[in-house]
């Protein structure tokens, strides 16, 4: 059964649809970065070698590199991606604390008035922090 949104998967084993792509991609920039470093070996063989026999040499050689490719891509995207995560999750928890002492800051400065206040023996009508902005919303 599948999911109405992008990113579902089919089954434990699939991968994301929206992962797809960035395997493709990285597959194809690696293969392409393999077969141009074996192309550039192959262009210090001897000048009466044709550029064609270099480039097919190239392409058989980094051809025979596929499987390692396709783990070290493996490897590339979801370390990136873990990666990416952690990063993200970080932040995310660092500005929950930010907010959280923000609001700390607000309720003790509300308390600290209202105590003055209830000290001076005044009237303290000033509503506790989070209800004003609820009704400015």
């Amino acid at each position: 059964m599948r999911n109405d949104n992008d990113d579902s998967r089919e089954s434990i084993w699939s991968v994301r649809q929206l992962s797809l792509v960035r395997y493709y991609i990285a597959f194809a920039v690696l293969f392409v970065l393999v077969t141009g470093l074996h192309m550039w070996r192959g262009a210090l063989a001897p000048p009466d070698v044709y550029a064609v026999d270099i480039a097919l040499a190239a392409l058989r050689e980094a051809s025979e590199l596929i499987p390692w490719l396709i783990i070290f891509t493996f490897c590339l995207v979801e370390g990136i991606s873990m990666l990416a995560e952690r990063y993200l999750k970080s932040r995310y928890d660092k500005g929950k604390e930010e907010g959280r002492e923000e609001v700390q800051q607000l309720w003790l400065a509300w308390n600290q008035r209202r105590e003055e206040a209830l000290r001076e023996g005044r009237e303290f009508t000033e509503p506790p922090p989070g209800e004003t902005e609820k009704v400015q919303r």
